[in-house]
């Protein structure tokens, strides 16, 4: 999986790479079974040194052969927005996976579903 992460408006610390790369590519890799996958991610301040609730954790997942997926969540910090943003990012895949999974087997309990051809 190709991961692309940006900072915008911050530097990206060591800590907060890692912290990306555990608590929301890691739970997202497994939806991605194949090389061609993509997830984009930007780390939004969108106030500079204002504050108040302007961080954004900004994602983009494309799997082959799926539409892709975007999700945008506001916090006061980067933690909360990277785990909110892996939450609904994670319930969207399994819903679209779902779906394709449905509709490979036209609804077939899977052993009936083995001998439905595939177009």
């Amino acid at each position: 999986m190709k991961v692309l992460l940006r900072g915008v408006h911050l530097n990206l610390s060591d800590a907060l790479k890692s912290y990306v790369d555990e608590h929301l590519v890691r739970h997202i890799e497994r939806f991605a079974d194949d090389e061609a996958a993509e997830i984009d991610i930007s780390l939004v301040d969108t106030n500079g040194p204002k504050g108040g609730m302007d961080k954004e954790c900004r994602v983009t997942v494309r799997l082959p052969g799926l539409s892709s997926v975007h999700v945008t969540e506001t916090a006061d910090s980067l933690f909360p927005a990277i785990d909110a943003s892996r939450d609904r990012l994670e319930t969207s895949l399994k819903r679209m996976l779902g779906k394709r999974r449905d509709v490979h087997t036209n609804g077939l309990p899977e052993d009936v579903a083995v001998d439905v051809p595939t177009y």
